[in-house]
């Protein structure tokens, strides 16, 4: 099985992490945006609920309703629709004449404050936001309510062209980054091949090699400490020549005082051994010169054994 190399581990991290980093910040750039735009929006439209209501407030001192103006309002890009609300939920003014006479239930419904909520467009069924101003028509009453919808496209439009200048944006900076990673990677990995391959070297019993790198790090430290081991290894390579060569020149002399030795340790038992057999012949001769006498000796009682015993018959 093929190992990878460090260059394809550098390279391969370096870029998740670039990857994992620009989708977290497009994600997290996009959902700010796109919140910013929808404050924008809701702010936008706020004032003009609120200026709205002024102007249905002040009007409705004459017992008119600014009709001009709500039809104006109704007809701008972003509003789907505009109702003028009762405190009981019925549809007192409607820009779609449908709309006149319904009931409709709010927990909204007579509000003291302006509201701003998500909801949903009753026409197309799309998620909206629901601005609910409140209209004092008169003191100690529960006031009637101006409701406006207004449409997230502009938003959703606008969150569409971020998402594409983003993934353009995103896609040219891990272009960059895959360039950065790819030179930061050669410039770890190539310092550490010629680390290894001097290493390997130098193993090898090439002690005059020198690994030559200039980082300015720790791997420039890294070499310079091969490059003294191998000095080291050459300076006690060198100690153990000349060492093995006055050992070699000693083993030889005591050599020579050996074989001398034994050569005189051999001559004094030749000299040894040939006394020793001298004395050995003469032992022999006297063991035989002995037995033959007692031989004699045996042989001379037994002949006085005889003549005694002659003796004695003549006797008788």
């Amino acid at each position: 099985m093929r190992k990878k190399s460090i260059f394809s581990k550098i390279f391969v991290l370096i870029t998740l992490i670039s990857l994992i980093a620009g989708m977290l910040i497009l994600t997290v750039f996009i959902r700010e945006r796109t919140r910013d735009l929808e404050r924008a929006l809701i702010r936008e439209n706020k004032l003009l609920a609120e200026t709205a209501t002024i102007i249905i407030e002040t009007t409705y001192l004459e017992h008119i309703l600014p009709f001009r103006t709500l039809r104006k309002i109704a007809e701008a890009e972003n509003i789907t629709f505009l109702w003028i609300v009762k405190p009981n939920g019925e549809i007192y003014y409607a820009d779609d004449p449908e709309m006149f006479g319904k009931i409709i239930d709010d927990p909204s419904l007579g509000t003291e404050e302006i509201v701003a909520k998500d909801s949903i467009d009753p026409k197309v069924g799309e998620k909206i936001k629901l601005i609910i101003s409140p209209i004092k028509r008169e003191i100690g009453k529960k006031p009637w309510s101006l409701y406006l919808g207004v449409s997230l496209k502009e938003i959703t439009t606008a969150q569409r062209r971020i998402i594409l200048n983003g993934l353009i944006f995103f896609v040219l900076v891990i272009i960059f980054v895959v360039f950065i990673s790819f030179y930061f990677s050669r410039g770890v990995t190539q310092p550490l091949e010629q680390v290894r391959k001097g290493a390997e070297i130098i193993g090898k019993g090439n002690f005059e090699h020198r690994i030559k790198i200039k980082t300015g790090d720790e791997l420039e430290e890294l070499g310079e400490s091969i490059n003294r081991m191998a000095n080291d290894l050459k300076r006690s390579r060198e100690e153990l020549e000349e060492y093995s060569k006055t050992l070699e020149i000693k083993v030889d002399a005591r050599t020579m005082e050996l074989k001398e030795l034994t050569e005189s340790l051999d001559a004094q038992v030749k000299e040894k051994t040939k006394e020793l057999w001298e004395r050995i012949k003469e032992l022999e001769r006297f063991r035989k010169l002995t037995i033959g006498r007692e031989l004699k000796m045996i042989e001379l009682k037994k002949e006085i054994k005889k003549l005694k015993k002659g003796e004695g018959n003549q006797k008788l």
